[in-house]
């Protein structure tokens, strides 16, 4: 379905992973760390197989520690996000704070927030700076750097109002938040806020007719001032059934995810 997608010429494609990509749940078991990381790294190769070349840092993707994301994180092939995960030490940036890709005419800035909001305990090994600290720096360079402004927050949808009204300047927020379910595109201030169900549930596509940074407005619907320039969006949420026909390469994937785990189970090192 996403190649499909991505084949039209006249539309160029972005394919995005938000984050909570890894895990079910903020802390794994002792009895169920073993398979939960060998089926991350499972989910981690197939993304990758899909075409997905970066993916935001969320709260759930640090429950193995951070040593997993590490090892994964070979820009340019795959970059893992975050602006405000930082090592406590240094408070220097443990991943790419922002990456840049072109899309047809259109240069995008790609930011990632972790919620630090949801982290509890403390840590040696990460520490999640607040937004409103980490945040300006980074989007005053994004804004200097791109024409378009992408947010991946891993934030509650009450922080991403609060941060889609300061900023003025992104154009859109992807939420991978704590709340499951499809989130119609809401357009504020400047910014469009959207969700796609979690698990793989659905696939989320936008297209964009983009006119620079200003006012959004559904594609079909009457423009207030037409003297005004508009970006208009059209979304939709496609269901994943398996029915659905098999990509081999990912039912490979797949096949070799769940012998090791089998393995595993067994006492076999896998």
């Amino acid at each position: 379905m996403i190649r499909e997608q991505s084949n039209d010429p006249q539309w160029p494609t972005l394919i995005v992973t938000g984050g909570n990509l890894l895990f079910e749940r903020e802390q794994l078991t002792p009895s169920s760390a073993g398979t939960a990381k060998i089926a991350a790294n499972g989910v981690l190769q197939a993304s990758q197989k899909m075409g997905a070349t970066f993916a935001g840092v969320g709260t759930r993707d640090l429950a193995a520690g951070i040593g997993l994301l590490k090892a994964s994180h070979r820009p340019a092939a795959f970059s893992w996000l975050s602006l405000n995960l930082v090592d406590p030490a240094t408070h220097k940036p443990l991943f790419a704070p922002m990456i840049q890709r072109q899309v047809g005419t259109t240069k995008i800035a790609v930011l990632a927030l972790t919620d630090h909001t949801a982290l509890s305990g403390d840590t040696k090994e990460f520490q999640a700076l607040d937004w409103r600290t980490a945040l300006p720096p980074v989007l005053a360079k994004a804004e200097q750097e791109a024409d378009f402004i992408l947010l991946l927050s891993n934030y509650s949808f009450s922080e991403n109002q609060e941060i889609a009204k300061k900023s003025g300047t992104i154009d859109l927020i992807l939420q991978t938040g704590h709340v499951a379910g499809n989130m119609a595109p809401i357009p504020i201030n400047k910014s469009l806020l959207a969700q796609t169900e979690i698990r793989g549930k659905y696939v989320g596509i936008m297209d964009i007719d983009w006119h620079g940074r200003a006012a959004w407005s559904e594609a079909g619907q009457p423009v207030p001032d037409k003297d005004q320039p508009v970006s208009t969006y059209a979304n939709q949420f496609v269901p994943l059934y398996q029915s659905l026909a098999v990509a081999p390469d990912i039912e490979a994937v797949i096949k070799q995810t769940k012998q090791q785990i089998e393995r595993l189970r067994q006492g076999q090192t896998p």
